[in-house]
């Protein structure tokens, strides 16, 4: 699918980000809410891949960052504008064996060339608040819109260096952003404050480790001389609440609203950038040298849920990001039949994400105690999970700093031979990856789960912690080195068959640490095992795959002038590991002291009480039962695709095309997450629980392995309707009816209805096959470029002053239409199996019978599901149950005013023209009946306007 300079610079696209036109491809959807949907950039599926499987090229060279965790919000080290793009294309289907090192959709951009002759332009993009629509949340709670500004300027110039011989392009592209965020949370009650939980569903009960008197059962009360003086400190941070339906609810017994609370603070995003390309003719135009510099720098600063930077209650960061990519190529005729063409690039980009209160520390203020002190990543107070209201202190994997670089070799030669047309190809890279990715350098705690009082919140008031979590700093310095070649034959079997067929291979080395601290258990015989100098598998404790051969072959038969088949196969490797840091060897024992401390059961104390502070971390003498352990198979495979492809092709019209496809996209020994000591239930319903790696010295402590286990099967019909420009008016219509089943997701695209990306039972991964997060069923995407017929070298051309006014319009949209993803209804886990797993409900009815009534505050019949009992795991499937459809219609008005060869052009742009609404999933959690079922936000912006004017010299 290639998207060429007419369709980037004419069709609607908010933020400006080329990226987003991707999402016109069959097959193609934008990715579930997660780390991969919160950025400044486009993620999408592409025929059921995880999105950050796919592979971007800029100007032939990689662009694709390195990092962990995606910690500069886009898989892309630089985001070109818009207007400074020639054409990018979407490869979706079997491809060329020239493609490889990623098994989803490869996205190739490329910068425009410099000319004969000095063309250039200057645009400038503008949104205001006063022409938006209000958010649907905020109109529900009686809140005013937020303000929004934002402004995208810049410019292009093109031109000749030295005439005929060398030209020179250049962009500048600037954005400032500011916009109301509206985060909706749950925050105490007056009642709550004061220990009466009448308002919360669940009932209280006392346990071993709860003082005498401290729990009224029958009037649901704790007193307030019982709370913890830190936990009664910290819930001053809450502000109060401020929903009115929320505020009518007060004092009902069981009735309490969630959320409670909205907030719009303000976000602030900035981006400078650039490009400078140029192109020299040498040797009288046999070779050609191409040089090119991109810089993207951002500067972005988040509200937090809770207003208050110290209580933040979210994510909420101080973003900065600065993405640096060089290109150089040597591209050489040789002959009638040769060619050949040299690349060499070098990418970095540094980014760093810090709480709002780093530098800022707040533990003594509040009495916390235990928590190591440090400028490099103090600041705020440590992340607190408490069950039934929004988590307070700061978040997790902050400070974050990243710096990933990817130094690239390439050279491609081409031999047409008679009916042959030869390819072959060679590759050497080196990525590295420098970070500070750790959980919990300020500490976490966890009062979630109702361990010794059956409600969270009260825990917490208690200062009855289950899980205790802190990091002691350690940087760490990876890389791995890759090795990639090819041989493709497009071969001519007469007039109408044309054979593709090729064959890659690639070898990347595991991941290597620079002074080869790395550590590893065996999961076969519970020992430690550490790097050390001498083999690949030596320095990583991986055995590295040497025979990834991936065959490729497809063809065309065109069986009339007009009907073409198209088939094909290929076998595709996805080499790089997008995981954050929790697959990463050398984020463990002895180098990085990372403590991961739960209380099994009600049985065992809480772990950490309050008022007392953490438990004390060291390195000296490192107990292997209290941290967090990262755990890779030795012997993993490389995660692979096979796709397949089939269907025809068919010539309406001299200008109108329709092609349908069948494509199959099937992954095996995809990367899956699991906790390898999750307990094994061995009688359910009663317990004992075993720890299986206890007879190895570890107790209950979180081993977290990568393992290559995972599958997924996506089949689809795809169907296009494209019209070339004819007579003023193009188009691209699509319909995709697919199905996407799976067991394992790419943590980072992980979000929207999965619950997470563990397993809910580690040793029976069978239990999680279902449908994938962005599993669609339908999903319609329209694109048209309309020229109205009146104006210069249109079919009227009016006269006068009506006549000039009428002239040179053109309308342009975007229309998408898709059926709703699918989620899971979780429950509290009482299994009492370990860390990182989220359990299910029991499923005792059906969760949308014949003729149910599905709204907003009732979307499926609640009644259907059950809380799990102790000991069990939800009878639940995954992802069994499908939210809202989505809807946007996106439209520009353009008017081209000529003067000479020169022209302006004018625009309105409106998103979402008709105000639709799209909802989030409902409440997920059956064991937080206050939201459960209910619909409390939307997912998408509501109607906004973009005006811009753009100058063309």
């Amino acid at each position: 699918h290639a998207v060429d300079e007419r369709q980037l610079k004419d069709l609607p696209l908010l933020g400006r980000r080329y990226a987003e036109l991707a999402l016109l491809t069959p097959g193609v959807n934008v990715a579930p809410a997660g780390i991969t949907s919160r950025g400044e950039d486009t993620f999408f599926n592409a025929n059921g891949n995880p999105a950050t499987w796919n592979n971007y090229t800029l100007d032939g060279a990689d662009n694709n960052s390195f990092s962990t965790n995606l910690q500069e919000r886009s898989p892309q080290v630089i985001q070109p504008p818009v207007d400074a793009l020639q054409e990018f294309r979407v490869q979706t289907r079997t491809y060329s064996a020239e493609f490889g090192k990623a098994a989803g959709a490869v996205i190739n951009a490329s910068i425009k060339q410099g000319t004969s002759a000095f063309h250039g332009s200057l645009f400038e993009f503008g949104r205001d608040d006063r022409f938006n629509a209000n958010r649907w949340e905020n109109e529900r709670a009686g809140v005013a819109r937020g303000q929004f500004t934002q402004s995208i300027g810049g410019g292009t110039l093109g031109g000749p260096i030295v005439t005929g011989r060398s030209f020179f392009f250049g962009d500048y592209q600037g954005t400032r952003l500011t916009q109301a965020q509206t985060k909706l949370s749950t925050v105490p009650t007056p009642l709550m404050r004061q220990g009466i939980l009448s308002e919360l569903p669940q009932s209280l009960r006392t346990s071993t480790f709860i003082p005498a008197g401290c729990i009224d059962a029958a009037t649901k009360t704790i007193p307030v001389s019982c709370f913890d003086p830190v936990a009664r400190a910290l819930l001053a941070l809450y502000p109060q609440a401020n929903i009115p339906q929320a505020l009518a609810a007060f004092g009902t017994p069981g009735g309490l609203v969630s959320p409670n609370f909205i907030s719009n603070g303000l976000l602030n995003n900035d981006i400078d950038q650039f490009d400078i390309r140029t192109d020299q003719s040498v040797r009288r135009g046999s070779d050609q040298i191409l040089a090119r510099y991109s810089f993207m720098d951002t500067r972005r600063l988040e509200p937090p849920a809770l207003v208050d930077p110290i209580a933040s209650g979210d994510f909420a960061s101080h973003i900065l990001n600065r993405g640096q990519s060089l290109v150089g190529g040597w591209s050489r005729v040789m002959g009638s039949a040769m060619f050949s063409e040299f690349r060499a690039s070098w990418n970095r980009i540094s980014s760093s994400s810090l709480q709002l209160p780093f530098g800022d520390a707040q533990n003594a203020k509040y009495g916390i105690k235990g928590v190591p002190e440090n400028a490099q990543f103090s600041g705020g107070i440590p992340a607190m999970n408490i069950g039934g209201v929004t988590r307070i202190g700061g978040p997790s994997f902050r400070p974050q700093y990243q710096t990933s670089q990817v130094f690239q070799f390439a050279e491609n030669l081409t031999w047409n031979r008679t009916t042959h047309n030869y390819k072959f190809g060679v590759e050497r890279r080196r990525d590295i990856v420098d970070y500070i990715d750790l959980r919990a350098l300020n500490g976490a705690l966890t009062f979630s789960d109702g361990r010794y009082s059956n409600v969270g919140y009260a825990d917490f008031l208690l200062g009855l912690a289950s899980t205790e979590q802190l990091t002691l700093f350690y940087p760490a310095n990876l890389y791995t080195d890759g090795w990639q070649a090819y041989a493709q034959d497009s071969w001519r079997l007469g007039s109408a068959f044309t054979l593709n067929y090729g064959v890659r291979y690639e070898y990347f080395t595991p991941m290597l640490n620079r002074d080869n601290k790395m550590t590893n258990i065996d999961p076969a015989t519970g020992q430690v095992v550490y790097a050390s100098d001498g083999s690949v598998y030596d320095r990583s404790l991986i055995h590295p795959n040497r025979a990834d051969f991936a065959p490729r072959a497809g063809f065309a038969w065109t069986m009339t002038p007009k009907l073409v088949w198209r088939g094909g196969y290929g076998l595709f490797y996805q080499q790089t590991d997008r995981y954050g840091s929790e697959s990463q060897l050398a984020l463990n024992p002895p180098q990085l002291v990372d403590v991961s401390i739960a209380a099994a059961s009600a049985s065992e104390a809480p772990v950490v009480i309050l008022k007392n502070g953490f438990q004390s971390v060291s390195q000296a003498n490192i107990d292997p039962t209290r941290v967090q352990w990262r755990i890779q198979d030795p012997n993993q495979e490389t995660p692979r695709a096979h796709q397949v492809s089939l269907g025809p092709e068919y010539q309406l019209s001299d200008n109108l095309v329709v092609d349908a496809e069948y494509v199959g996209n099937f992954v095996r020994h995809g990367r899956k997450l699991r906790n390898l000591n999750q307990g094994i239930l061995t009688n359910p319903g009663v317990g004992p629980v075993v720890f299986p790696y206890a007879q190895y010295g570890f107790g209950t402590a979180f081993l977290e392995q990568i393992a290559t286990d995972g599958v997924s099967d996506y089949h689809a019909v795809q169907l296009k309707l494209q019209r070339r420009m004819s007579g003023g008016l193009a188009f691209t219509s699509s319909v995709t009816v697919s199905r996407a089943r799976g067991n394992f997701l790419d943590h980072l695209s992980a979000g929207g209805g999965a619950t997470g990306n563990f397993p809910m039972d580690a040793h029976d991964i069978s239990k999680d096959y279902g449908p994938l997060p962005y599993d669609i069923p339908r999903q319609w995407t329209t694109s048209f470029i309309y020229e109205l017929p009146a104006g210069g070298g249109r079919r009227f051309t009016p006269h006068g002053v009506a006549g000039a006014l009428a002239s040179n319009w053109a309308v342009n949209g975007i229309l998408t239409l898709t059926d709703g993803r699918p989620f899971t209804v979780s429950a509290t886990d009482r299994s009492n199996t370990g860390q990182s797993h989220q359990n299910r409900a029991n499923c005792i009815g059906d969760a949308v019978p014949s003729g149910f009534d599905q709204t907003i505050d009732h979307w499926f019949e609640t009644k259907a599901f059950a809380e799990p009992a102790a000991f069990n795991f939800g009878s639940c499937g995954y992802d069994t149950v499908r939210g809202p459809g989505f809807k946007r219609m996106n439209l520009s008005v353009f008017r081209t005013l000529p003067f000479g060869d020169k022209r302006v052009e004018l625009r309105v742009e409106t998103f979402n023209l008709f105000n639709w609404v799209n909802y989030d999933f409902p409440g997920m959690n059956v064991s937080a009946p206050a939201s459960f079922g209910r619909i409390s936000a939307s997912v998408d912006a509501p109607r906004e306007m973009q005006f811009a004017v753009k100058f063309y010299f």
